[in-house]
């Protein structure tokens, strides 16, 4: 009987030896998995970002959150993304379309600092605020380096040259064909080829990887005049509630996530301009560069009419608030 004793004491001890081990053994994290969907399809350089961002996320949250690319614009329109985002079909998105959802983001492409510079001079805050007041929480830059080039079939060494042509258009470098006194011509994207072959336009303003993407080199043989737009519009943005739910280390590794992506994309950006004009030379594409103080003064002309286009949809009293805070 002693022994039964001793036996059951030294099991129970074993028991509870056994209860407190696993009850110390701390409960794994369970993922957060977010959904996110981008504007171009992954092979465009204009997404790089997204796999820099995924990766930094994942490692600054030692596992614990994952983004999720489930895919491009056939997974849903790359105009209707950020709609999709606000209702919470998507988590997040990488799209040009919240400038028709937060009229502040219209001015976003006439910045003339990097990301990096705009988180300093206070442009990224001041985005942040309002953004939030459309239900979107703004994280940063994910295409921004690649400035729109003025690509022609004219060998055209000033502005005046370019009169009369017809040009692609789109609202962000109408600017630019007013300027010259081109014609404005709706086509699609994926028949500016088409377009051009046939001579309905003779230029189309694109940002490089755009044009070697499409093979336009092979009908625009000129890149003339300044670059502008550097900055572009193509942004990160996440659903506020969303972002709101998460614990407050998870959102912040989201905030940190996206300012090391945009460090990281800087020297990449610049790599993928100078291989896009590689290739387009390659194609047969020249340079011509226009008389420093004709090039400067048409690229202050087209500034100066961006921002007065631009006020129209963001208001004054916020232009002033912003124009400071995007130059040097």
């Amino acid at each position: 009987m002693k022994n039964m004793r001793i036996f059951l004491l030294g099991l129970a001890v074993v028991v509870a030896s056994a209860l407190t081990a696993i009850i110390a053994i701390p409960a794994q994290a369970e993922t957060i998995t977010l959904r996110l969907a981008t504007y171009d399809p992954n092979t465009s350089t204009t997404v790089s970002g997204v796999p820099i961002f995924q990766k930094v996320v994942e490692e600054k949250s030692k596992g614990r959150l994952k983004i999720d690319w489930v895919g491009g614009p056939e997974v849903t329109g790359s105009k209707e993304q950020p709609a999709a985002v606000k209702r919470g079909v998507l988590d997040l998105s990488v799209a040009w379309a919240y400038v028709l959802h937060v009229p502040a983001y219209n001015a976003a492409h006439l910045s003339l600092l990097n990301p990096l510079e705009e988180r300093k001079s206070g442009f990224y805050d001041l985005v942040v605020g309002e953004f939030e007041k459309k239900g979107f929480r703004y994280l940063g830059r994910m295409h921004f380096g690649s400035p729109f080039a003025i690509v022609t079939t004219r060998k055209a060494e000033k502005p005046a040259d370019l009169k009369g042509l017809g040009f692609r258009t789109s609202g962000i470098y109408e600017p630019i064909i007013d300027l010259v006194g081109g014609v404005k011509v709706r086509v699609s994207n994926t028949e500016v080829y088409t377009a051009l072959q046939q001579g309905l336009i003779q230029s189309r303003p694109a940002p490089m990887a755009t044009v070697v993407a499409f093979k336009l080199y092979e009908v625009l043989k000129y890149w003339v005049g300044p670059a502008f737009f550097p900055a572009g519009n193509t942004i990160l943005a996440m659903n506020l509630r969303k972002f709101n739910s998460l614990p407050a280390d998870l959102q912040k590794v989201l905030v940190d996530a996206a300012e090391e992506t945009e460090r990281q994309l800087i020297p990449l950006k610049r790599r993928e301009l100078d291989e896009a004009w590689r290739e387009a030379q390659t194609g047969g594409m020249k340079r011509i560069l226009w008389p420093k103080d004709v090039s400067q003064r048409f690229f202050n002309d087209v500034m100066d009419l961006s921002w007065k286009r631009v006020k129209k949809r963001v208001g004054e009293d916020l232009i002033k608030k912003m124009r400071p805070l995007m130059v040097k």
